[in-house]
């Protein structure tokens, strides 16, 4: 936290859950950020409808350590392990057992640790009927889209479960703000100039005027490093002004430049003294973690890349000298620079993923800060068991 400030970093999940909290301010959000809609009021939901969830208490069982130790047993003797019902062998129950323990891994993914899924920031449903899903994301991420995409269709399909009939499930939108944490990264590294997406299902084989859409699922992404400097509204430019610089702000600055009622109730929400002591404390936990992230990954990555191009370059160089020509030299450079950035990357990853293991941090900030799979990480962290069932 620096010195004079008054403004916490809206993008932070502690900070930004509980100024959205607010039924007042969360209308004006929605219509500054979801086109076309005109929101009156919006009811935040508990967490019976975000499927990630549910089950809780299965889900606690299935991933206890004892649980998983019992079954990683089982299958090394499974040949052995019959069930016995009033001291009498049961095929059935043996062979339910059996199919149980061959698929426990599936089962696991299917029920995963809520400290593990990415839980959703916020599920809200519109009065418009519609529902909207707000997901912050501060470090930008490899697998961004396909993270979004799951959660929208995970809602979307658990208004059938929850037996809601075919022609009353409503659309369900997702709204993602990749915010850049204090240094104001970028997201996108196919198009960092890129603002805003706007994702929906078009029918592709038809050139119709206008388009035809399967309706259902929207995905709107906002990507704040980006944002112009001229906006449509001075609602929108509030609010981005909110999310992007709030803790570089003086209270001065916000009487001078905001105009919208809800964003300077937003700035008023978002004052660290002011914050309730829960929200505070969780606030600090997270400027802590993203200090020591942004540290190592900017010394892992700069470790990295200068060790991978170094052995790239010496792979590529003995290779072509080897060849004994011009144009094996070049093709060998450029194939063993190419080839050690590569394994300097990977390398890269582990190290970072690693060092955060050992600092206790999430394996859901890991996963967005290397790109690594949880399966990676899983192994990588065999040595420390402790930092994994946290």
């Amino acid at each position: 936290m620096k010195k004079g400030q008054i403004f916490g970093i809206i993008t932070y999940d502690a900070l930004f859950k509980w100024v959205l909290s607010s039924d007042s301010i969360r209308p004006s959000f929605f219509h500054a950020f979801i086109p076309g809609i005109v929101v009156q009021s919006s009811e935040r939901l508990d967490d019976h409808m975000n499927p990630l969830q549910e089950l809780q208490l299965l889900r606690n069982i299935i991933n206890n350590a004892e649980t998983t130790n019992l079954v990683v047993s089982l299958k090394e003797n499974q040949s052995d392990v019959k069930v016995h019902v009033d001291d009498s062998y049961h095929e059935k129950a043996t062979r339910l057992l059996g199919d149980l323990l061959h698929h426990f891994d599936d089962i696991q993914y299917s029920f995963p640790k809520l400290r593990f899924d990415g839980t959703m920031d916020f599920v809200c449903r519109l009065d418009t009927g519609e529902y909207a899903l707000i997901e912050m994301q501060v470090i930008p991420e490899r697998h961004w889209d396909q993270r979004a995409l799951a959660y929208v269709a995970a809602f979307y399909g658990n208004q059938l479960r929850r037996k809601t009939p075919w022609k009353e499930i409503r659309k369900v939108i997702g709204l993602n703000i990749l915010g850049g944490g204090k240094n104001n990264e970028k997201h996108w590294q196919d198009a960092p100039d890129q603002y805003v997406r706007h994702y929906r299902f078009q029918e592709q084989l038809h050139k119709e005027n206008p388009p035809r859409f399967l309706e259902g699922i929207d995905i709107i992404q906002y990507s704040l490093a980006n944002a112009p400097k001229n906006v449509d509204t001075q609602e929108q430019k509030d609010w981005l002004r909110f999310l992007k610089d709030a803790h570089n702000m003086t209270e001065e600055d916000v009487k001078r430049e905001i105009k919208t009622p809800a964003v300077l109730e937003a700035f008023e929400r978002a004052k660290l003294v002011s914050l309730p002591e829960s929200v505070k404390k969780n606030y600090n936990e997270e400027d802590v973690m993203y200090e020591n992230l942004s540290d190592y990954i900017a010394g892992s990555v700069a470790k990295g890349e200068a060790k991978g191009k170094a052995e790239g370059r010496a792979e590529g160089k003995a290779e072509g000298m080897a060849e004994g020509e011009a144009k094996g030299r070049a093709e060998g450079r450029a194939e063993g620079i190419a080839e050690g950035e590569a394994k300097g990357e990977a390398k890269k990853a582990k190290v970072i993923a690693l060092a955060l293991l050992e600092q206790g941090v999430a394996i859901s900030v890991i996963q967005a800060a290397t790109g690594l799979s949880k399966e990676e990480l899983l192994m990588l962290g065999e040595s420390h068991p402790e930092k994994l069932n946290r």
